[in-house]
């Protein structure tokens, strides 16, 4: 008999209601849940609305199994909504995981799953990894009206593919740790013995000699071998400090040039046996003194230069040191050891500093050496909170450098480090530099200095001059000028004073304070006046270079050899030195009493101070420290000792006096009169013309062949007073007066 369907409908509701469907129904139930709960999965649902799956509107269904997940228990803490979803995805996830779904969506075809892996941020704020899949149910049009998927929780699985990759990376570690460390030990091996087989057979070898010589050559070769054996076995002991923490290092005071140059002794014959230039350079810490452990400073440097030496053939090796900065009590120092040698790859860079790796295994062969020496300078720099760093090419050689910050204190007994090193660059520039310093002797060292590497130079002996100068400049629209250098003490108006008018103006020229008061305290002062650097007194070629450096690009540089310190060396210049000192300090005793005497300390204390820098220009070191002895006691007041101080200034100053006189007597009467024609004189005078017109130091190489001019004795006093203005008028008129006898001739 045929039912009508709401037969079957009764019989089906009564079916449902019975106690075997519901048996049925949880059956299915509870295996859906112990399937989804051994996979780790939970189910979504979201109405579409418009065709945007991210609209904030569309209604999202979780299942209770997600919010589990999440560590969530109910609806009231994870709503369903989409922004409960959307807010706890990962920040660098969210762009990929839209992507995907929104290329599902778009692909009406249904070829483009959506299926990607996540991270969400579970309640406690971890986050978990999520694999999320879903299809998609279309309309007629093809647009997207619901969205059902999964959440697959795979942290697990996830945890356990890392720890499988890092117990194979520690595996990979393992096997290169003692591969590494079976080719260490079979160098080691090898370097030993080597020495050892030397020792051992050059020992024999002289006891079975009959000759002095022989014996003593072998007992040489024997004492360098063991050398070379004490140095590897320093190496392992301090890998093995390194290993265990147990290596410390010293804090004391130390000068850096002192490090420099025992590193240039050393290094030297390594230098010139393979015909190399060497480069070296370590700008002073003026007023500082650096505290350390000056021994491992020393041994990090020596074996960036016996690497960089090692490795290069030809060309060149700079080794330098630059202050980066100071404050009142650290100083950051800038170390760089740059060779022209056979360079490296990225892949040996990367194992150069390694324990126990050497950059390439050939290396050994072709070069010798444990490989140690990278990896125990690195771990020092790093003891001393720096990076040891390496920049290479292939070919073109390397660059090894560091940066370390040292503590400080101060020091008074500074005096500019006379090491004449073998090589160093000169740099040539071009600009314009403003000189301003009262004493004749200083502005013809320095302006000598600047002109010899392509300055042009004015000179002017006050504060006042100078900020007039420089205003004037402003005012005619002229180019500023590149560099200041300011003495500190002048008449009329001091350094400080001058420096704080010039940067009142609004001029951005970096003035450089000049002064033979190098203490941190008088630095600070400096800088507080708009002077950012100082150059002591008396100076170096290179430590004025080096400021020249920091402000002023070159055009060109210059490699020389044997450098010296070019105005101790140059006779020329020092003959002149001996003559301005004897004619501007005949008087200073008498005129320091005087200014005593008559109440002015301020007067007194520059002529001391002055004396001071003079007679370090002219390398007469017990004079100078007896200027300064007055320098000082004018400065913090005159006490009982004044008359002790000023006869022992008389004592040292009066042989000095007498001394240069002589000298000086003596030269004239050996210098020979030279005749000049009226020719001659007339090119010497354009040339001179031109020279004072730009106020070019050089002039001052002229007042010879000046001298020599009939009537001409007045221009070359005024030439060697650096009186360049008179010294224009005087000249205008000689030449006047000699064109006129031209003419008179010629007619």
């Amino acid at each position: 008999m045929k039912k009508d369907n709401k037969g079957i409908l009764g019989e089906l509701e009564r079916f449902v209601n019975t106690a075997e469907a519901r048996e049925i129904l949880e059956y299915e139930i509870m295996k859906y849940k112990l399937s989804n709960d051994a996979l780790n999965i939970a189910l979504w649902d979201a109405k579409v609305k418009n065709g945007d799956p991210i609209n904030p509107n569309n209604k999202i269904t979780f299942s209770q199994e997600f919010r589990d997940m999440l560590g969530f228990a109910d609806e009231t803490d994870f709503p369903n909504e989409l922004s409960s979803w959307t807010e706890r995805l990962h920040p660098d996830d969210q762009e990929k995981t839209f992507a995907a779904l929104m290329a599902h969506l778009e692909d009406s075809s249904g070829n483009t799953p959506y299926d990607v892996e996540y991270r969400l941020r579970r309640k406690d704020d971890t986050y978990g990894f999520f694999h999320g899949i879903g299809t998609t149910l279309r309309d007629s049009a093809g647009i997207p009206i619901r969205i059902a998927g999964a959440f697959i929780d795979i942290t697990k699985k996830r945890e356990m593919e890392r720890e499988v990759m890092e117990a194979d990376a520690k595996a990979k570690a393992a096997e290169l740790a003692n591969r590494a460390k079976s080719q260490f030990l079979a160098t080691m091996s090898h370097e030993i013995r080597t020495p050892m087989n030397s020792i051992m057979g050059f020992a024999e070898l002289a006891e079975s000699s009959n000759s002095i010589e022989e014996i003593k050559d072998f007992l040489g070769k024997i004492t360098d071998s063991t050398k070379w054996l004490l140095h590897i076995i320093n190496d392992i002991l301090d890998i093995s400090k390194i290993e265990a923490g147990k290596m410390e290092l010293e804090n004391m005071p130390f000068d850096l040039h002192d490090v420099f140059a025992r590193c240039h002794s050393v290094i030297l014959p390594s230098v010139k046996e393979k015909d190399l230039d060497l480069s070296i350079y370590a700008e002073p810490s003026i007023g500082k003194k650096l505290l350390g452990d000056p021994v491992r400073l020393y041994q990090v440097l020596m074996n960036l230069l016996s690497n960089a030496v090692k490795f290069t053939s030809t060309g060149n090796i700079k080794f330098s040191s630059s202050i980066k900065s100071s404050e009142k009590d650290k100083t950051t120092v800038y170390f760089e050891v740059k060779d022209t040698g056979i360079g490296m790859t990225d892949e040996q860079i990367d194992k150069v500093f390694g324990l126990f790796i050497q950059a390439d295994s050939s290396t050994t062969r072709d070069y010798g050496g444990s490989g140690l020496g990278l990896a125990i300078a690195k771990n020092i720099v790093e003891m001393m909170n720096g990076n040891l760093t390496v920049k290479s090419v292939p070919g073109a050689g390397s660059t090894f450098s560091f940066e370390v910050t040292f503590n400080t204190i101060e020091t008074s007994d500074y005096t500019p480090n006379r090491k004449v090193f073998e090589m160093l660059e000169k740099p040539h520039f071009e600009g314009l530099v403003l000189t301003c310093d009262d004493n004749f002797l200083n502005q013809e060292v320095i302006c000598t200095h600047l002109t010899r590497v392509g300055l042009q130079t004015i000179a002017v002996e006050n504060g006042k001059e100078a900020v007039d100068l420089v205003s004037k400049r402003i005012k005619n629209n002229e180019k500023p000028f590149d560099l200041i250098f300011m003495d500190m003490f002048m008449p009329v108006m001091d350094g400080m004073e001058a420096s704080s008018k010039i940067m009142a103006l609004g001029v951005k020229t970096p003035i450089i304070a000049m002064t033979a008061n190098v203490m941190t305290s008088e630095l600070e002062k400096y800088k507080k006046h708009g002077m950012p650097d100082c150059l002591g007194k008396p100076f170096t070629s290179q430590e004025l270079w080096q400021i020249l450096l920091k402000y002023i690009t070159p055009v060109s540089r210059e490699l020389i050899s044997g450098l010296m310190d070019e105005y101790e060396n140059n006779s020329e210049l020092q003959k002149r030195l001996r003559n301005n000192f004897l004619k501007e300090n005949k008087s200073v005793y008498a005129d320091i009493e005087k200014a005593v005497a008559a109440g002015d300390t301020k007067l007194a204390h520059r002529l001391a101070h002055s004396l001071k820098g003079n007679a370090g220009l002219i390398g007469k070191t017990d004079l100078k420290n007896a200027a300064a002895e007055v320098e000082l006691l004018l400065k913090e007041g005159t006490d009982s000792v004044w008359e002790n101080r000023m006869n022992s200034l008389k004592t040292e100053l009066i042989p000095v006096l007498e001394e240069i006189k002589q000298q000086i007597d003596k030269s004239s009467s050996q210098t020979e009169t030279r005749t000049l024609s009226a020719e001659e004189v007339m090119v010497l005078f354009e040339k001179l013309e031109l020279m004072l017109k730009n106020d070019n130091a050089d002039c001052i190489h002229l007042v010879d062949d000046i001298r020599a001019i009939p009537g001409a004795l007045r221009l070359a006093q005024q030439v060697d007073d650096f009186d360049f203005k008179s010294a224009a008028v005087t000249l205008a008129n000689l030449r006047g007066e000699l064109k006129k006898k031209l003419e008179e001739n010629n007619g």
